[in-house]
């Protein structure tokens, strides 16, 4: 799927590499990434992780590519995909942090969101996120989304109770 700078398509094992591997383990990428950081992401971990959603039919995968790189820089996630219901939650991660600020997520996430409506006819893609977490804020208001509520001190950020801005974009 072309984006505004770059490409989307979806992950495979081979795609794997220590740029990823390094970017999920660094503290200022995986800070609001709660199962990622809960271990040290290896390279084997990365590749199970990668297969395991490639097999799912409740989840897809997609790598970010930048016109510029051989190598992606970042993932958008489409999972708990509801097909009863229409629905699934959305979430991204751009490792590679050269690519922050670019306007690269919000393109990414627009783009999965149009495929998740127009391919699999969902109706309402969903996505958290912390509210310390205004980068990723920003990037789903600038794909579209539109906040629907507050969870307040459900969940915790670094130990401490937090809030969770739930974001929505519907068909």
């Amino acid at each position: 799927m072309p984006i505004n700078g770059g490409f989307l398509r979806p992950l495979v094992e081979a795609d794997v590499h220590q740029g990823y591997v390094d970017g999920l383990n660094d503290p200022l990428v995986n800070r609001f990434l709660d199962g990622v950081k809960a271990s040290v992401q290896t390279a084997g971990s990365v590749c199970d992780f990668v297969a395991a959603d490639r097999l799912s039919p409740s989840s897809v995968l997609w790598g970010v590519w930048t016109d510029e790189s051989p190598r992606h820089v970042g993932t958008v996630r489409l999972h708990g995909i509801e097909r009863r219901h229409g629905t699934a939650h959305i979430g991204i991660c751009l490792f590679d942090q050269r690519c922050w600020g670019r306007g690269l997520g919000s393109a990414a996430i627009a783009a999965a969101t149009r495929w998740a409506i127009d391919a699999l006819g969902l109706r309402w893609i969903e996505a958290g996120a912390y509210e310390a977490n205004l980068a990723s804020q920003r990037a789903f208001l600038s794909a579209g989304y539109v906040e629907v509520f507050d969870i307040p001190g459900k969940y915790l950020l670094e130990g401490v109770p937090t809030t969770v801005k739930v974001y929505a974009a519907r068909a």
